[in-house]
């Protein structure tokens, strides 16, 4: 059989520029389907948006409606004279967003599939007319209506690939949610003055539409724009806000009353108001996300024409390159090779350290740029290969720009995250405390502490992820504390604590700064130890003041490990390996090595006597103070 071979440089230049040519034909094949669909998710995107505005439409007339009915039902007849506009406003919406259903937009079928609860409208109108239905039923039938129609509207909403556009429709969503709850609660305090007081549930439903109205408030402004949260801040202080915030005030105040002192038609007037303005700033929420929707459908529009264009250019400039090449290659291939070898041997390994090891607040642009190219008195055909392998480079580069900025972002996604939940966490705590100042029920105190220890370790979760992004510890004392309150300290953040016995605790002083932090590793090896003993077992805490420090040291007695796993684990307690390669089951020992950097402790897990395994923390002396007066851990909670 003759063996097939290519001895000419015109077939073996062609054969090698088929390769990388065909790859760029296939990532500009890619990159431009990648901007095909980004051009179709934006106008899908911009489709639901106009589909949620609609119902939305048809929301706000169903919850006039609901308000005017609850009140003749509540016995003001004044009411029905404006029943019968708001009906008719409320038919016209729903054809028009059947209309726009017509069209088959995304998400019309959950919509359509919501609008069967009011498959019964016509029925409860007829008996609110005749009076035969209830406050009750009426609430109840047009709030589960247009809580069904809400959330029809927003279900292919949740999630988008922009964060501007994320964020106005989250923000479109919390106006939404506050609209509807000021509007119910105008409804059902309606019918409650119609009624002349509050009967029954009325009250307590009351009082919860209204934490629920405040809630969604204050959500707004957390990912609106200036322009909506300034229009929101007007809309609130109008002078029907005003008054409605009295008129709650005096039916909070007034729920034990024969006949609260407002009247519906002040109430409805005053209420009204403050719904219309509500809408009108969720209206221009609304398009505001319809604008950042057609922006990215027009964006990626141009993208894909671009990138079109650039891979005919590619594959038309390749061809062209390919054919050059063929008709005069002189020149050995050795410097080529020589210069790739360059690239891929110290080039790029130099710029991904330089990228890698930059500091957060270093340009990353200014890290990673490559040396210049020198190819003096080279031929042009190997000029125009050694410009591929530039492009090649930085093509490389750029890629781990864009993941150490992705890192960078994580990090401080995570910090924002965890500063968030500790912050909850810690006002949770707050009122807690005051919960169990004022309770005298033994029960329900014990349940109390319960709730607060358990808060308390979801702090020190939240603090967790703060630590290993490398933010400080928001909790600090200003005079030192013993040592003895640290540890119970740890062991009050612990599941199971009940099973752990301190054996010998000596007294010293902690300086106030480091407190936090070292409660919280302690807490993460107390934590381990338990999750490392069998149920019935007990963990041992011995805590010594040495010559060199303090001395903790936390004994269970498990299984133990073997020596590779006290290796590995004493690497990651030295903050010698980064969680972000690790297993997520062992994040504790990630968050022990932090701290055990950031305070200069040494931390080391080795063999129990018997069995399992003995974790032992030295605290160095400089961490230690010479004040006799001890503070409380809580002080600073």
């Amino acid at each position: 059989m003759r063996t097939f071979r290519i001895r000419t440089i015109r077939h073996r230049l062609a054969l090698l520029l088929a390769l990388p040519t065909g790859a760029l034909v296939v990532l500009a094949s890619l990159g431009t389907a990648g901007q095909a669909a980004r051009y179709s998710e934006a106008g899908r995107s911009s489709d639901r948006v106009a589909l949620a505005v609609t119902t939305e439409s048809l929301v706000h007339q169903l919850q006039l409606e609901r308000g005017l009915t609850a009140g003749l039902l509540g016995g003001d007849e004044s009411f029905r004279a404006q029943l019968g506009s708001r009906r008719a406003g409320a038919d016209q919406a729903r054809r028009t967003l059947d209309q726009r259903l017509a069209a088959g937009p995304p998400g019309a079928d959950g919509v359509r599939s919501a609008l069967s609860g009011l498959a019964r409208l016509a029925e409860l109108r007829g008996r609110a007319d005749t009076g035969t239905a209830t406050r009750a039923d009426a609430l109840g039938f047009f709030t589960d209506a247009i809580t069904g129609l809400t959330s029809a509207a927003f279900a292919g909403l949740g999630a988008s690939g922009d964060d501007r556009l994320q964020a106005s429709l989250t923000t479109l969503r919390a106006l939404t949610d506050a609209t509807e709850a000021a509007a119910l609660e105008r409804g059902t305090l309606n019918g409650v003055l119609a009624a002349g007081s509050f009967k029954g549930a009325d009250y307590p439903s009351f009082v919860r539409i209204t934490a629920v109205k405040n809630a969604a408030l204050a959500q707004v402004p957390r990912t609106a724009t200036a322009a909506r949260t300034s229009a929101l801040d007007a809309a609130l202080r109008t002078p029907a806000a005003v008054s409605v915030a009295g008129m709650e005030q005096q039916a909070l105040a007034g729920f034990a009353a024969d006949r609260l002192p407002v009247t519906p038609a002040d109430w409805w007037r005053a209420a009204s108001t403050l719904v219309d303005d509500l809408q009108q700033v969720g209206a221009q929420a609304a398009q505001e996300s319809l604008d950042r929707a057609d922006a990215l459908r027009s964006a990626a529009l141009r993208s894909l024409v671009l990138d079109v264009a650039l891979a005919l250019a590619a594959a038309l400039g390749a061809g062209a390159l390919g054919l050059a090449a063929t008709r005069s290659v002189t020149r050995p291939l050795a410097a080529l090779a020589a210069e790739a070898g360059r690239l891929a041997d110290r080039v790029l390994p130099d710029a991904v350290a330089r990228i890698q090891g930059a500091g957060p607040d270093q340009d990353l642009a200014e890290a990673a740029a490559l040396p210049a190219p020198e190819r003096p008195g080279r031929a042009a055909e190997l000029a125009e290969v050694g410009a591929a392998l530039d492009r090649l480079a930085g093509t490389a580069v750029r890629l781990a720009v864009e993941q150490s900025v992705l890192q960078r972002n994580s990090t401080r996604s995570l910090a924002g995250l965890g500063r968030r939940n500790q912050a909850l966490v810690t006002r949770q705590l707050g009122f807690l405390s005051g919960l169990e100042r004022t309770e005298h029920d033994p029960g329900v105190l014990a349940n109390l502490f319960e709730l607060d220890h358990l808060a308390t370790r979801m702090r020190r979760n939240a603090e967790s992820v703060l630590v290993l992004v490398g933010e400080p510890s928001p909790r600090r004392w200003a005079r030192p504390v013993g040592m003895g309150d640290v540890v119970r300290a740890a062991l009050g953040e612990v599941e199971d604590y009940r099973r752990v016995v301190l054996r010998q605790v000596d007294e010293a002083m902690l300086d106030g700064g480091a407190v936090a932090e070292v409660a919280h590793l302690l807490a993460e090896l107390i934590e381990n130890a338990l999750a490392a003993s069998a149920p019935d077992t007990d963990v041992e805490v011995f805590a010594r003041l040495t010559a060199t420090g303090y001395l903790v040291a936390v004994v269970d007695h498990g299984t133990g490990l073997t020596e590779a796993g006290l290796e590995r684990a004493n690497a990651r307690l030295a903050g010698r390996e980064s969680f972000l390669v690790g297993s997520s089951g062992l994040l504790g020992h990630y968050v022990v090595g932090r701290l055990s950097v950031r305070l200069g402790a040494e931390v080391r897990l080795t063999p129990s006597p018997v069995h399992g395994v003995t974790a032992t923390v030295l605290l160095p002396g400089a961490l230690l103070a010479r004040e006799a007066r001890p503070t409380l851990v809580g002080e600073a909670r």
